[in-house]
């Protein structure tokens, strides 16, 4: 058998295998950074939010951290009175309103689009499907000192890797998010329920009523919803109405009606609230082409007219 006379052993350094990997050079590598206008975090101390917020919807995800000071906080009909250390998580479809009650104001907020995530379908659904940014969620968590004292230090290194241009910049911003979505669940799991896998009657009730979110809000008086009946529904979900409905039922307790019904009763309200625009004009936004046929289905089902509920 042939030998082979060894002279020596080199020795590889780390650096020289990190040196042939394609991922590193000796030049300074240039970070991926997220898209402009698709994230943002600040301290309130140097940005402060506005005095107050007055009613209004975003285009943008937002977790709020409030340590110190006292406001109080509305989402829909909801209202909160803040004190203290506190955790929102925001979606962009929910009318918000923000007053402060003292001073100073203080803690972080980060700001975030789907764009974010242009490069993961896996990290845009995982913010889709998030329990605490699903509509009517109102995950307002008022925080123990070990919560706050945790937050705090996650919040301080997402504003670190915001501010630096290091590499890996985004890999770094998402890493920091996802655990403060995934401090959020742990933080809610003591009045949520366990998260459980999905069966087929809950996938297809959760596509329901995606599709329905998505129709609202209603931010201009010339557009109207086109899904108004179940077999509307049923239809651009490619299943029988029977079938669409059951499922619905049987996740939610609800049948696919009563979502429809409830959801445009809640826009209805919300826009004689906060917009000026004639009762005909929300009552066309909202399929009912006849205003009388609005009026009938908003005294209906809230027990009063639409003009008795704007003007009270």
């Amino acid at each position: 058998m042939p030998t082979h006379k060894i002279t020596s052993i080199g020795l590889q350094t780390m650096e020289d295998f990190h040196d042939k990997l394609q991922l590193y050079s000796k030049t300074r590598m240039i970070p991926k950074v997220p898209v402009k206008g698709s994230f943002a975090v600040h301290a309130r101390s140097e940005y402060p939010c506005m005095d107050e917020v007055t009613a209004s919807r975003r285009d943008y995800y937002k977790i709020s951290f409030f340590t110190k000071g006292s406001g109080i906080f509305t989402m829909g009909e909801d209202r909160f009175e803040i004190n203290g250390p506190t955790l929102f998580f925001l979606n962009p479809r929910e009318i918000k309103t923000w007053k402060p009650t003292s001073s100073p104001q203080e803690g972080y907020y980060c700001l975030f689009t789907d764009l974010l995530f242009e490069d993961s379908r896996t990290l845009q659904d995982d913010i889709m499907l998030h329990p605490l940014f699903q509509v009517g969620a109102r995950a307002i968590f008022t925080l123990t000192p070990e919560q706050n004292s945790y937050l705090e230090s996650i919040f301080r290194q997402l504003l670190r890797e915001y501010n630096d241009n290091a590499a890996f910049k985004q890999e770094a911003l998402l890493i920091y998010l996802k655990l403060l979505m995934l401090e959020g669940k742990r933080i809610a799991s003591q009045t949520l329920m366990p998260e459980r896998p999905q069966t087929a009657a809950q996938t297809l009730a959760h596509r329901f009523t995606d599709k329905l979110e998505k129709q609202f809000p209603i931010e201009y008086p010339n557009y109207q919803i086109t899904l108004k009946t179940a077999k509307e529904f049923a239809q651009v979900l490619n299943t029988h109405p029977n079938h669409l409905n059951a499922c619905v039922k049987q996740a939610t307790g609800r049948t696919v009606s009563e979502h429809i019904r409830q959801r445009m009763l809640l826009e209805a309200k919300l826009l004689l609230i906060h917009t000026d625009w004639q009762i005909a004009e929300i009552g066309w936004c909202l399929g009912f082409e006849e205003p009388g046929n609005f009026t009938h289905f908003f005294k209906n089902h809230s027990g009063q007219s639409p003009h008795i509920f704007r003007a009270q």
